[in-house]
């Protein structure tokens, strides 16, 4: 007999639901089976969620720097830097996804090279991978801009709007670290003084 007692399930709610990644990878797969792309193209996601929902009903090529060994049906990795050069990707995805991805570009938390513009270059190049047409879907923590050297940036909520002309914003939803995700405001609109939260987006490629 081994003793492992458990004392923090029996009053415990049903799973845990209540982070921005769950919300966001939820959301953000619900927008693809809708949209019903012929082929996605992904960019760092997390593979045990946001990839694992996509891979229920749609192959996807994932593009990340770190290397891995996974192999699961309908999922193609790719290895490569986003902050370089996709030209063999370009035009070519009418569904593209970034999420919780771009903030980390040029810092070096994952081996890549340290570059203070690393994460417009990242935005840029991923959504070239775009055809006229198709879907690209961000998210980023938003707020007051800063780095949190190495982990992350938190960025403007208006920066990819502004930084995208080439695209429309079709949908845009609010997602504190904790509680519901708030769909009914516009990214001009965030309070940037509040800390904790990311901003998902879904754009269309109109020229």
């Amino acid at each position: 007999m081994r003793i492992a007692p458990a004392l923090q399930d029996y009053h415990a709610a049903a799973g845990s639901s209540d982070g921005h990644y769950f919300w966001q990878d939820l959301i953000c797969a619900r927008w693809i089976h809708e949209e019903n792309p012929i082929k996605h193209f992904d960019v760092g996601s997390r593979i045990d969620g946001f990839i694992a929902h996509l891979l229920s009903f749609r192959e996807v090529t994932l593009l990340d720097i770190r290397p891995s060994t996974l192999s699961v049906s309908g999922l193609n990795v790719v290895l490569g830097n986003a902050q370089e050069n996709l030209t063999d990707y370009e035009n070519s995805f009418d569904s593209v996804s970034s999420l919780h991805s771009i903030e980390h570009f040029g810092l070096g938390r994952y081996g890549d090279n340290l570059d203070v513009l690393g994460h417009e270059k990242g935005l840029h190049n991923i959504a070239k991978c775009v055809q006229l047409g198709g879907y690209l879907y961000v998210s980023f923590p938003i707020g007051k801009e800063l780095v949190e050297f190495n982990s992350q940036r938190v960025i403007s909520p208006l920066w990819a709007v502004e930084a995208l002309p080439n695209f429309e914003l079709q949908k845009f939803v609010l997602i504190p670290w904790r509680g519901k995700p708030i769909a009914d405001l516009l990214p001009k609109d965030v309070d940037i003084s509040i800390m904790g939260q990311a901003g998902l987006y879904k754009f269309l490629r109109v020229r």
